[in-house]
């Protein structure tokens, strides 16, 4: 049971105001965190997001010097078509799409080297690593909490955008011998 911050007089749960000193009550509001996207919404972004990277690959002739590009891009697109409430929602989005566009990309360039027989020494004959490739695939996971940062902060500002104008009140409290009275104000109109 809570108490008047005036008079320490117990108060019913119900009372606006105090029934010994006539004090108003102060509410005390509870927030409580929205749930995350379910498990599912997050597996059809990412499984939509790989596709787009997978896309963005196959459409771009110059493959080697990619990485995480694509996935980085259809990240944030999908972050944002998914409409994410939080950055948590956002990077296990992210993370979806990096995963599924890698189990593609690898499942379908491995695919085609089985179906043509094709060992994967030969393949890659001729072909050097070099420190681009290490930094760049060990740089991948970084890259999605950017993709996640950066499309989580573009979806909150598209919702910023498209909130309806709210209207304010302001309460004017004046104490007369009567008690005290309260005026609501539009805070567009300016009319008392």
């Amino acid at each position: 049971m809570t108490k008047c911050e005036k008079c320490g007089f117990p108060l019913p749960e119900d009372a606006e105001y105090c029934p010994n000193c006539g004090a108003p009550v102060r509410k005390r509001v509870m927030l409580v965190k929205a749930p995350l996207i379910p498990l599912e919404k997050i597996l059809q972004a990412g499984i939509l997001g790989a596709f787009i990277s997978v896309m963005i690959t196959s459409l771009i002739p110059f493959r080697n010097g990619l990485y995480f590009v694509p996935s980085f891009l259809s990240s944030i697109l999908v972050i944002f078509l998914f409409r994410t409430r939080r950055l948590e929602e956002a990077v296990f989005v992210a993370f979806a799409v990096y995963l599924f566009a890698d189990a593609i990309l690898s499942g379908i360039m491995l695919g085609t080297l089985y179906i043509e027989n094709i060992p994967l020494s030969e393949a890659y004959r001729g072909y050097e690593l070099s420190i681009l490739d290490v930094v760049a695939y060990l740089f991948n996971p970084v890259s999605a909490i950017i993709a996640a940062y950066i499309g989580n902060k573009i979806t909150q500002g598209a919702k910023e955008g498209m909130e309806e104008e709210r209207i304010g009140y302001e309460i004017k409290e004046e104490e007369e011998h009567g008690g005290i009275i309260y005026f609501q104000r539009d805070s567009r109109s300016h009319k008392i």
